[in-house]
């Protein structure tokens, strides 16, 4: 495999081209993820419908976190692939200026 050249290469940040299987599995994660974080919210907003103080307590704590983990997953999986498409961007963009000064 040819060394990475790229200005990102010497944060140690693989530079490589993500193919089309690597985005359907973010976008496959995402989906998961925030099909967790309505699940979530629907079991909140079921929990006031308890009638037993302690399974309220109990199903309102266990829906706020799976609500608080499915978000962070979320929000970690979409920057990931903004940065890999900002990284990609700016190695296009570095290989036209390249082409362009010779």
């Amino acid at each position: 495999m040819p060394e990475d050249t790229g200005r990102h290469a010497e944060s140690g940040y693989n530079v490589r081209q993500h193919g089309r299987w690597w985005w359907l599995g973010q976008l496959m994660l995402t989906g998961i993820a925030c099909f967790f974080v309505f699940f979530g919210i629907s079991l909140l907003a079921a929990s006031y419908r308890l009638g037993d103080p302690f399974s309220f307590i109990m199903t309102f704590f266990a829906a706020s976190l799976i609500i608080l983990i499915s978000a962070v997953m979320v929000i970690g999986f979409v920057f990931r692939m903004r940065r890999v498409m900002l990284i990609g961007r700016s190695m296009r963009d570095h290989e036209v200026d390249d082409d362009a000064s010779q």
